[in-house]
């Protein structure tokens, strides 16, 4: 299908949406479909410039807008919730949402450990079991386990819930679309959420499953009525969650959990490990630093050992300007900011 006919048809969708069921103030924002040679806005094919880059909500000529991908035949249904899933960063954008992460500082900073992560899983046992049927008592131990966790693993449990606010609210808007346009599309979502949040290997990186359990957060607090909004419209996740006072940590001890995730872990930092040393070994040096790094493709973004991984695109600055590539990369950084090589990947996950 060609850009325009594809453009019209979820423009169709978009406006059969009753928004105020969707997100109390949201509205619909201009949108962009493009591929790898053209780019359909508001009517007309524009010229393709570098910032059509991945899908995501961009300043367009002073206009927040959403711009998405086009690959294959897509679902409409599907694809109108995830193009309103990037109106709705716009969205955010416009209303000045203050809890974004600092998403570069992140990949050095968030730690996986195993105890955390099995605190974390019981957290997502339970929004499963909320996300059937509501219960208090389910509810108050939720708030339990991630009140004791705040505590315990700030950094980590803050990054979390920046992702929760901000990529799960979007999910949420997702999710909503979905039950307008298609009912069937909505609970094979659910079901889909469900079931990467319970599963250890799903947990790396952190940042995936994290719009899930932010999306099914967001669905417990509104079934409970314990939902607060700031004044820019944003869920306070993290302060509705820090008011609780029950952090006595006295939670059943879950051994053979831990041990699913401990391995998961290893496995983890197995195959960073093997996609480090293959693109080194292969040596096929895209540019030599020092370089400024601007962005990666943070969705599925490793830090290991000094390099960062990143799948379709990056962007650098040197001393002749931004420039961006397309493409999978591992990234040897010489610190937080510093880009002292950059390979060219194949993008297969290789473990030793």
């Amino acid at each position: 299908m060609k850009l325009d006919e594809l453009y019209y048809r979820i423009q169709s969708a978009v406006l059969s949406l009753d928004f105020g069921k969707i997100w109390q103030g949201f509205s619909p924002l201009r949108f962009a479909l493009y591929d790898d040679k053209s780019c359909f806005f508001d009517g007309a094919y524009v010229e393709k410039t570098d910032d059509f880059c991945a899908n995501t909500s961009i300043t367009y000529k002073g206009e927040q807008i959403a711009i998405w991908k086009v690959e294959g035949n897509p679902d409409i249904p599907v694809l109108t919730s995830k193009i309103v899933h990037e109106m709705f960063h716009g969205y955010q954008t416009v209303e000045g949402w203050d809890c974004w992460a600092d998403e570069s500082e992140a990949l050095y900073r968030y730690r996986y450990n195993a105890e955390n992560l099995t605190l974390r899983m019981r957290e997502n046992e339970l929004l499963v079991s909320l996300s059937d049927r509501f219960d208090p008592a389910v509810y108050k131990e939720l708030l339990s386990h991630r009140k004791f966790r705040s505590e315990r693993f700030p950094y980590e449990y803050s990054y979390e819930c920046k992702i929760e606010e901000i990529e799960g609210s979007a999910t949420y808007v997702e999710q909503m679309v979905l039950r307008q346009l298609d009912k069937s599309a909505a609970a094979g979502m659910t079901a889909r959420m469900c079931s990467v949040i319970t599963n250890p290997e799903c947990l790396f990186p952190i940042r995936i499953s994290s719009y899930f359990t932010g999306a099914l957060l967001i669905n417990a607090m509104v079934a409970s009525g314990d939902y607060y909004f700031s004044s820019a419209n944003r869920p306070v996740i993290d302060r509705v969650i820090g008011g609780i006072g029950l952090s006595d940590g006295n939670f059943p001890e879950k051994p053979e959990l831990y041990r699913k995730i401990s391995d998961a872990l290893a496995s983890y930092n197995r195959e960073s490990e093997g996609i480090i040393r293959s693109a080194v070994e292969k040596n096929a040096i895209i540019a030599e630093g020092p370089l400024e790094l601007l962005g990666v493709n943070i969705y599925d973004a490793r830090f290991y050992m000094g390099y960062i991984t990143s799948r379709y695109f990056m962007q650098y600055r040197d001393g002749a300007g931004k420039t961006t590539l397309s493409g999978n990369f591992v990234i040897r950084m010489a610190d937080e900011k510093t880009i002292s090589r950059i390979y060219e990947w194949d993008g297969v996950s290789v473990t030793q």
